[in-house]
Parts: structure tokens; sequence; C-alpha cells
């Protein structure tokens, strides 16, 4: 997709101030016309993209919800009669936790929103993606979807659903030459938002891990990278430390705990 202007774009997890958000401004600043949802804090994107003089839908959805997601892409089809690009950019983490203290209700939240989410939001918007002269779909894993990490089981799970769906999807597009609708993974490291403060769970190395994430990529800068990638075609995206994690699971697929053993211990946290 070389262009962004007068494409119908789709974003999912838009409110806030978080990447969702910035992808929303930046696809508005480059003529887009906007579709975005979230559960909450819409007005403050809605004000920025008003004074923008953008061209916006905006819904309040609950990703987890099949039948949310399936009245919100109706609503955005009534409105601008296409979809050119899709950004699941919605997720959640649960926080720190082991996997004997994740409960079922917790393993099912995080999956309908973090898989379900984006399987459901995929299926309903491919056939029109298909229909369009150009078309992308971009979905957020992160680099836990390719190093995985302790406490962080059933996040972890999740990514590498949304990594394995995202590359079998555009592997099925290459051998079938489907050329119209690419494929976009993007596996951001340390982005500078409030993911871990938002968890449900918190424990004695909850701030720490926020504090290091707020010396990562700041969220605008991730927004710019992502439509670079989609623009240049890149199958998968590294957001700030991502492509580091992935040479680490590369080199190292089974000893890299080790690494992030020592590396724990450096920062003084101890294993629960």
């Amino acid at each position: 997709m070389k262009t962004f202007k007068d494409k119908v774009a789709i974003v999912t997890g838009g409110g806030g101030d978080g990447i969702g958000h910035h992808l929303v401004m930046e696809l508005a600043r480059q003529g887009a016309k906007i579709a975005f949802c979230d559960i909450t804090k819409l007005n403050t994107t809605e004000g920025q993209l008003a004074a923008l003089g953008a061209d916006y839908y905006s819904e309040i959805v609950d990703i987890g919800n099949k039948q949310a997601i399936n009245d919100f892409i109706d609503n955005v089809l009534a409105r601008f009669g296409c979809i050119d690009l899709l950004i699941n950019n919605a997720g959640i983490a649960l926080g720190d936790l082991t996997f004997g203290e994740a409960s079922e209700q917790d393993f099912e939240k995080i999956t309908n929103i973090n898989y379900w989410g984006v399987i459901h939001t995929t299926q309903r918007c491919y056939q029109h993606l298909l229909k369009r002269p150009e078309a992308a779909i971009v979905n957020l894993s992160s680099t836990q979807g390719i190093l995985a990490l302790p406490y962080l089981v059933p996040y972890c799970t999740t990514k590498f659903a949304v990594r394995g769906f995202t590359d079998s999807l555009r592997a099925e597009h290459r051998i079938r030459g489907i050329r119209n609708v690419t494929l976009h993974t993007v596996h951001p490291g340390a982005v500078a938002t409030n993911i871990t403060l938002n968890a449900d769970h918190h424990n004695s190395g909850t701030q720490q891990f926020h504090e290091e994430l707020q010396r990562g990529t700041q969220p605008i800068d991730a927004a710019k990278i992502i439509l670079r990638g989609v623009q240049k075609n890149v199958g998968r995206i590294f957001i700030s430390d991502g492509r580091a994690q992935d040479l680490l699971a590369r080199i190292l697929p089974s000893a890299y705990v080790y690494v992030v053993k020592a590396m724990m211990r450096m920062r003084g946290i101890s294993a629960r």
C-alpha cells in the first residue's frame, strides 16, 4: 500500500493515548478516512480528529464480543462503503502472575480479546478487503509472540497465536497469488504505554517493568514505524528491542531463559 490517502482504515483499540491512538492520528494526517473503536477513552482521539477536519467514525466496542464487532463493521461499511486497511491493535495484558495464579477466567478474558478479537475482526473484513485494488491487514503481536517470558504465560500464548495466524495467512496469500492484500505482523518491544498499569494483576515488579517501558519507543514513533512498514510491504515489523529479542530467540531457542534469569537478577527481580 503506497499511500493511505483516501483509504478507509479501521483501527481497533484506537482510543486513549497508546499506539492505536497515534495510528489513528497519523493515518488521518496522511488523508485516510478513519474508523476506530475502543472500550473507553474515545473522546480525546475524537477531539483531535475533529480539529484536523478528518473524516472519521468511532464507536465503543468490546473487542472480545463477536456481535459487537459485527455491528461495528456493519456501521463502518454503511458509513464509508468499503474497507482498505485493517489494523488489529486492541489488546490487553493480565500483568505479572505465575501460571498457577492465572484463573480460567483470566485465560478466557485475554484470549477473547487478544486472539479471538483479531480472528473475528479479520474474518468479518476479509471479503471486503479482497475486493479492493490494494489493501492490508496489520495484526499487533509482540516480542512476546517470539520470545516467551516467565510470569506472562497467558499473554505470550495469545501473542504467539496472533503471530502464527498472520504469518500463516501471509504464506497462504503468497501460495495462492493474492497480491492485492498484504499481511503484516507487528512485534513491539518496549513501548512507552500504560499497558502494565492497566493490567488486572499487579505484583512487586509491576512498577519497575512500567518504568522500563517508559524508556522505550514513544507510541507516536511506533505508529510511524508500523505505517512505514505497511507502505514498504514489510511482513514482520519490529519496534524498539523487538529485533534483538527475535535474534536471541533464534540463536538460543532453549538457552535464552538463562539470559532472562541473569537479567532479572541484575534488575533485582527475584523469582516467585
